[in-house]
């Protein structure tokens, strides 16, 4: 690991908000892919305004509630069912919005919250691992106010594929295939009931190369890591037409 890290490793002009944040601080805390690109792209479908309420569902160790809390100025609830408040409670401090954040461990399934509590629910990169239970949107739109806003983004496929998967995501996601789904699929089992609106259904530019310009840097500047450095996975992904990247869906409760 390089402790050297220029300042502005993950300089992006896409993302002018996460541009003002401590690269090292966003590797050190990330669960995934720089979280906070995710998130900035996510809430450009959101009109957030200060003191709403936000849940920040599945959210490890905080970083996305302290860049909610930070650049809008909106109360957020920080739960994650595997991480414990402790980290998140932390981050918040050092970006000084403890005010603004309230650190919980709860399951996404089980959430101790009053009906229409909040303004608006956010997801990054973990929707997959609960939200595919037919019943779980009605479960958590339980706790969104009426034409409030809900949204994931995620790692995902970013093309079609009925002709088959390719056997380098085969071998990339072994274990977690099952979490990864279209987003046309997603978009049917969001559709299925008539709970929600769609208001974005869409993928994130360049998604493949933003991913690898990530891993690149987690291999050279992140903390010690148990994985296999897999940036060739990304380099073989760009030059067979990008099947990997992220994808976003946002809808309004009706």
């Amino acid at each position: 690991m390089n402790n050297q890290i220029t300042p502005n490793i993950f300089y992006n002009e896409q993302f002018p908000r996460s541009n003002k944040y401590d690269p090292m601080w966003v590797l050190n805390n990330s669960m995934g892919p720089h979280p906070l690109w995710q998130t900035e792209y996510l809430l450009q479908a959101f009109d957030l305004k200060p003191s709403m309420r936000v849940l920040d569902l599945a959210c490890g160790k905080g970083m996305t509630s302290v860049f909610l809390a930070k650049e809008f100025g909106v109360h957020v609830y920080a739960v994650d069912l595997w991480d414990a408040p402790d980290e998140k409670w932390e981050n918040a401090k050092a970006y000084g919005v403890e005010h603004l954040i309230t650190p919980i461990q709860a399951d996404a399934k089980n959430l101790p919250f009053a009906p229409s509590f909040f303004d608006a629910i956010i997801c990054i990169n973990s929707y997959m691992y609960f939200g595919q239970d037919e019943g779980f949107l009605g479960n958590i739109l339980k706790f969104l106010r009426p034409g409030g806003r809900m949204g994931f983004i995620q790692t995902s496929y970013t093309k079609d594929i009925t002709s088959g998967i390719p056997d380098y995501i085969q071998e990339f996601l072994g274990d977690e295939l099952w979490t990864w789904k279209t987003l046309s699929w997603w978009k049917a089992l969001w559709e299925k009931d008539s709970l929600v609106t769609i208001n974005v259904a869409d993928t994130l530019p360049n998604g493949c190369a933003l991913w690898l310009r990530y891993a690149q840097a987690e291999v050279e500047f992140g903390p010690p890591s148990p994985f296999p450095d897999e940036t060739d996975i990304f380099e073989e992904d760009l030059e067979n037409g990008e099947y990997m990247g992220f994808i976003r869906l946002v809808a309004t409760k009706e």
